[in-house]
Formats: structure tokens, sequence, C-alpha cells
């Protein structure tokens, strides 16, 4: 019998597990009914908010439960009352970057693209180029390391003494 899987846990519970941790990134499809963000992010499909209660421009009237997630977000430094339900919802992650992923709410653009991306071949592995070693010919020992004629073929310097 095949192992069934768990299934995930609830986008609340998660979000409100991460909020205690810190900041939580919300991923979400801006496209959906039920999504209120300024008019110029709902065209794309992800748009990541990142929220919690001890951001440095504070959400004074965030609110996490069973609909979504509200509150007035700043988006380029103008307020804007958001409102995201959790069926849009597809991602949650947090200051560290782990979080959860719900594939069943992901939009097609994104699934797409990620599976674009696990198709790939790896890239081909960085061949480092190393230096050859050359042999540098011996100095006379009688020869100054500051003159600047070259050192002739057989001369070597004089720190430096052949071992046999």
């Amino acid at each position: 019998m095949a192992d069934e899987e768990k299934p995930l846990p609830p986008k609340l519970d998660v979000a409100r597990y991460l909020l205690a941790q810190g900041s939580l990134f919300v991923h979400l499809d801006p496209r959906v009914d039920t999504v209120a963000v300024p008019e110029s992010y709902r065209s794309e499909p992800q748009l990541v908010l990142q929220i919690g209660f001890d951001m440095p421009v504070p959400i004074r009237d965030l609110e996490v439960d069973a609909d979504g997630i509200y509150g007035t977000l700043s988006f380029n430094r103008s307020p804007f009352t958001c409102r995201v339900h959790w069926d849009a919802v597809f991602a949650l992650a947090g200051d560290d970057g782990r979080g959860m992923v719900w594939p069943e709410s992901m939009p097609e653009e994104i699934s797409e693209e990620i599976e674009r991306e696990a198709g790939r071949e790896p890239p081909p592995p960085v061949v480092e180029e190393r230096p050859s070693l050359r042999v540098l010919p011996a100095l006379d020992e009688n020869a100054h390391s500051t003159s600047s004629t070259p050192p002739k073929p057989g001369d070597r310097p004089p720190y430096l003494k052949v071992v046999k």
C-alpha cells in the first residue's frame, strides 16, 4: 500500500506560527477577486507582501484571521488598505526563508515556470584554469637580482639552491 500524503496545515496556522517568529512574506495571486491591493499590482500572477507586528512602517490595523489577511500596508510610501483571502495565497515564508507552499493555490504561470526550471539541465561544471608550472632557467650565483639584463639560461637567483 502506498503511503498517503499528509494534508498540508491550514494557511492561517502557518501564518500565525511564522508571524510569531518575525515578519511574514505572503505570496499571492493578486488577480483573484477576493484580493484588494493597489491596481498597479493586480495584473501580475504573483505579488509578495511582507507583513508583521514589528515592521519599520507599523501595520497598526493588521489582522490575520480565518478569512485571510487585512491591514494598511505601505506601497512606495503610500498607504493602501489590503485584503487578501486565503484562497489567493499560495506560499508563506518567514524571515529565514522557511515556510510552506500550497501547490493547488498556485497560479498556473508560476507552476509552469517551476516545471520549466525543474526540467532544465544543470549548468555545466565550472572548470577553473590552473596556472601551469614551468621550470625557470637557473641563474649564475654571481648574478645580481637587481640586474636589468635578463637572466641567462642556467642562471638562478642566489636565494635559490638546487637540492639533490
